[in-house]
C-alpha cells in the first residue's frame, strides 16, 4: 500500500515514505510485539478498565498510522483489537508523545485520531456507526514538562459555565507520563520494563536491571543498542557495546552494524528528500546531505561536539568519502585520526 493512504486521508504517492524517528521506531519496536503489549495494558490501564478485558487473548496491533503528518516528528502511535470479555471487541489507542512538553492542543489531536478509527472500522456500514467499538485513548508521555493540558476535549471547551453548552462530552484518555514512574511502576515484565527504561533515557543508570530485560529477547538487543546510539549521549559507547556483549552474549550485533543501519537510514532519508524534488542532482545530494547529518550525530556520540571544520569538511564531502568514514567510525581512536588532518590552504 502507498506510504500515507492507509486511512484514506491522503493520496498514494511514488515518494518514499519518511523513515521513523528514532523514538517512534524503539516505540514500534518495543510494543508491536504482542505479549509486552498485554503486559503494558495490564500494567498502564486503570483497573477497572483491564478487568473488563479477556486477559487469555493477547492484544493485536493493527496497520495503520492516526497521526498528522506535520506531528510524526513529535507524536507515535499504535492501534491495538482487544477482546472483552463479553466476546466483543474494542480498540486500544496507545500515542507516543516525545516533545519536550505536552501540547494543550493533545485533546483535539486525540479526538481527531479516534474518529478516524471509527471512520475506518465502519465505513458506511450502518450496522457499525450505530454499534460503533470503545476506544480506549492511552497517551504515553516522556518529556521535560507537562504544562497545562485538558484532561478531556470536554475541558478544553469554553463552555461559560453553561452546561447547555456541553456538547462535547467525554473524549478523556489515560495519562501515563514515564519520566515521574519509578523503575518499578514502569511494568513488572522483565523486558518491557527494560525497554520503558531506555525510552525514558535511564539505561545507562539502570543498566542491571536493562540487561536482566534483554536477556530473552537478542531482537529487544538490537533495537535498544540503536537506540542508545541514536539518542543518548554516551561518554564510552565501545564501554558499553562490550559490557553488552560480554553480559548478554550476542556478539553478532554490534554497535559497528547498528552504526551501519544508521548511515543506511541516513542514506535513505536523503534519497526519498531528493525523488520528492524529482531530479537526479536532487537525489543525490539529498543522499548525500543525509548521511552527513547521520554521520556527524554519529561522531558526536563517539568524540563529543564537533569543530567547525570538521562540520564542514563532513558537509563538503562526496557519498564516496562519507561511505568511508562511515566505515571506521567506532574503530577510530579520535576524530582526526577517522578524518586525518584538514588539508591547508595554499
Amino acid at each position: 500500500m502507498a506510504a500515507g493512504s492507509r486511512d484514506g486521508t491522503r493520496e498514494p504517492d511514488e515518494t518514499l515514505p519518511p523513515l521513523p524517528t528514532p523514538h517512534d521506531r524503539f516505540f514500534q519496536a518495543l510494543l508491536s510485539d504482542s505479549r509486552r503489549a498485554g503486559a503494558f495494558l495490564r500494567d498502564h490501564l486503570p483497573n477497572d478498565i483491564a478487568g473488563l478485558l479477556d486477559q487469555t487473548i493477547l492484544p493485536v496491533a493493527l496497520e495503520g498510522r492516526f497521526v498528522d503528518e506535520a506531528l510524526s516528528r513529535s507524536q507515535s502511535d499504535l492501534l491495538f483489537r482487544v477482546t472483552l470479555k463479553s466476546g466483543k471487541e474494542a480498540f486500544v489507542y496507545t500515542l507516543l508523545e516525545h516533545k519536550s512538553y505536552a501540547d494543550p492542543g493533545l485533546p483535539l489531536q486525540l479526538a481527531s485520531y479516534m474518529i478516524r478509527i471509527w471512520k475506518r472500522h465502519a465505513g458506511t456500514d450502518a450496522a457499525k456507526l450505530r454499534a460503533l467499538p470503545p476506544i480506549i485513548p492511552i497517551v504515553l508521555f516522556h518529556g521535560e514538562s507537562e504544562g497545562m493540558v485538558p484532561a478531556s476535549l470536554a475541558a478544553a471547551v469554553d463552555t461559560e459555565g453553561q452546561p447547555a453548552l456541553a456538547f462535547a462530552e467525554g473524549f478523556s484518555y489515560i495519562f501515563r507520563n514515564i519520566r515521574r514512574l519509578t523503575t518499578e511502576e514502569l511494568s513488572r515484565d522483565a523486558d518491557l520494563k527494560a525497554g520503558l527504561i531506555v525510552l525514558k533515557r535511564d539505561a545507562i543508570e539502570f543498566l542491571d536491571t536493562v540487561l536482566l530485560g534483554l536477556q530473552s529477547d537478542p531482537d529487544l538487543y538490537h533495537q535498544v543498542l540503536e537506540y542508545i546510539l541514536h539518542v543518548y549521549s554516551v561518554p564510552d559507547l565501545e564501554w558499553l557495546s562490550t559490557v553488552l556483549e560480554n553480559k548478554l552474549g550476542y556478539p553478532e550485533v554490534t554497535l559497528n552494524t547498528i552504526a551501519e543501519t544508521l548511515i543506511a537510514q541516513g542514506k535513505a532519508q536523503g534519497k526519498a528528500e531528493g525523488r520528492a524534488e524529482g531530479r537526479a542532482e536532487g537525489e543525490a545530494k539529498g543522499q548525500a546531505e543525509g548521511e552527513a547529518k547521520m554521520l556527524a550525530r554519529l561522531l558526536e556520540r563517539r568524540f563529543g561536539p564537533l569543530p567547525r571544520s570538521a562540520r564542514e569538511r563532513i558537509a563538503a564531502a562526496a557519498i564516496e568519502q562519507l561511505d568511508r568514514w562511515g566505515d571506521g567510525v567506532l574503530e577510530a581512536q579520535s576524530l582526526d585520526d577517522l578524518l586525518g588532518q584538514p588539508e591547508a590552504s595554499s
